[in-house]
């Protein structure tokens, strides 16, 4: 089994509480949450490359892979199993110190929430996007 990090039970919040459905989604949503400032944040994800259709997260997908093979996440659907929910709300007051990230992940949800697959096409607009060429890191390290 995997160590739980903050970052585990911020993917397991977002999946149930926005109902993200597919790792496209949830990569690019992950990805206008962390540019949505300038403001580095330690729950951010920020090893975002630019791919032909979005952004992908290394680190993200691999939270996803572990969820998934601990049996808390179902793939398709991106769906919390039982054992994921009893787990996510039994650790979800760990994400009490970083309530102001989750705001910015509620602002892009606010933006798109009748329909979360524009996400997809939002980061289209964004600068970092734009300036990025395909397989190059989004964010400076």
């Amino acid at each position: 089994m995997f160590s739980f990090t903050a970052q585990h039970i911020l993917v397991m919040r977002l999946i149930t509480q926005f109902e993200i459905s597919s790792p496209a989604v949830l990569h690019n949503f992950l990805f206008l949450a962390s540019a949505e400032s300038l403001e580095y944040h330690d729950i951010g994800f920020y090893d975002f490359v630019r791919t032909r259709n979005g952004t992908f997260s290394r680190t993200l997908q691999s939270i996803l892979e572990e969820l998934i093979m601990g049996q808390l996440l179902a793939k398709e659907p991106l769906r919390l199993t039982a054992k994921g929910l009893d787990t996510y709300c039994a650790l979800a007051s760990a994400l009490r110190p970083f309530e102001d990230y989750m705001e910015r992940c509620f602002t892009i949800y606010m933006r798109h929430k009748d329909n979360l697959g524009s996400v997809n096409n939002s980061i289209k607009n964004h600068i970092l996007f734009r300036k990025a060429k395909p397989g190059k890191k989004l964010f400076k390290a």
